[in-house]
């Protein structure tokens, strides 16, 4: 049987009874174990904003390297401005050693959170400043509003991810209150050279966070994701729905009960030319990261002990950033 990524339909979550989001979440859960992937639509995301954000994120990606340069991200982990060609290889955080990804990207994150307060500890959070380009006009405003429908979109999986797991429907939605996650735009160009050996738009990884909500372009040369036999299959969607994936940090809440799956985006088709231009919209859901992450209660019995000890979600995630540095000394 071959695989292919579920479909999900969230059409109506807004006055669904729980009835509706039991039978979403079963679905979701399925899918976790299965591959770590699915896909949404109807998930209110107007499409006008969707296609007007990538129109924006074309318009900086077309500037000047120099004028995008002088934005230029200096934060590890956590990138906030632009990402240059080169700057990252993705195969290292899984321990391969490969040449740099064929990619730029920019990179944000919270907004307007630094004064809020962790609704479960009274914990309050100082988040590295967000830079903003002068030109395209606008990018600001497109941007802000793509990165506020993917914290609502957010609170709507957290809920069904919490249902799925037998636990207190808001018991993730509190926990991502004061979150810390970074909005990744992503842009692949065409390519005009023959790739490294090896090399590819990213080299094959497990995402770090809890939960990634991904939009990006179907053209020659995109998402794939591994699966059980070992194989790789293309993540097809169409242009307004999202690809969802568990990062590292959710499937060790979960007691690995669900899948952080490998994905990687490969190279077009020699002789694609301008068609195999793609970007993508990565928003990585992290909670603050104050907040300690225990094997979830709903994971474990005295059958199937928790796996890993408790861990600051802060923690968890800069020991994955330092993993690949170390894999990218070794190497």
């Amino acid at each position: 049987m071959t695989e292919t990524l579920r479909e999900i339909d969230l059409t109506g979550f807004a006055t669904a009874g729980m009835g509706a989001k039991q039978a979403w979440a079963r679905a979701i859960a399925g899918e976790l174990r299965r591959l770590g992937f699915f896909v949404i639509t109807g998930h209110g995301v107007p499409a006008s904003l969707i296609d007007t954000t990538l129109d924006t994120a074309t318009a900086f990606f077309d500037r000047p390297l120099a004028e995008k340069m002088g934005i230029k991200s200096t934060v590890q982990g956590s990138p906030r401005g632009y990402l240059d060609f080169g700057l990252e290889t993705l195969a290292l955080s899984a321990g391969t050693r490969t040449p740099p990804d064929l990619k730029e990207g920019f990179g944000m994150g919270p907004l307007g959170v630094a004064e809020q307060k962790d609704v479960l500890g009274g914990i309050g959070a100082t988040y590295t400043p967000n830079v903003w380009p002068a030109e395209p006009a606008g990018f600001q405003a497109a941007i802000t509003a793509y990165y506020r429908q993917m914290e609502r979109l957010m609170d709507v999986l957290m809920e069904l991810f919490a249902i799925g797991m037998d636990l207190p429907p808001r018991f993730f939605v509190d926990r991502f209150a004061n979150h810390n996650s970074t909005l990744r735009l992503n842009h692949y160009p065409a390519q005009e050279e023959s790739a490294l050996p090896d090399q590819l738009r990213a080299g094959a990884h497990t995402d770090y966070g809890a939960l990634t909500i991904l939009l990006g372009q179907d053209r020659p040369g995109g998402l794939q994701i591994r699966t059980p036999d070992g194989g790789w299959i293309d993540a097809r969607t169409n242009p307004h729905s999202f690809v969802i994936n568990i990062g590292d940090l959710m499937m060790r809440w979960s007691n690995d009960t669900w899948l952080s799956n490998q994905h990687r985006v490969v190279n077009p088709p020699p002789g694609s030319g301008g068609a195999a231009r793609r970007l993508s919209f990565a928003y990585f859901c992290n909670p603050n990261d104050d907040l300690m992450i225990e094997c979830l209660p709903t994971c474990q019995s005295a059958e199937r002990p928790a796996k890993y000890p408790p861990i600051r979600a802060g923690a968890h995630r800069f020991a994955k950033i330092e993993a690949s540095k170390k894999a990218a000394l070794a190497a």
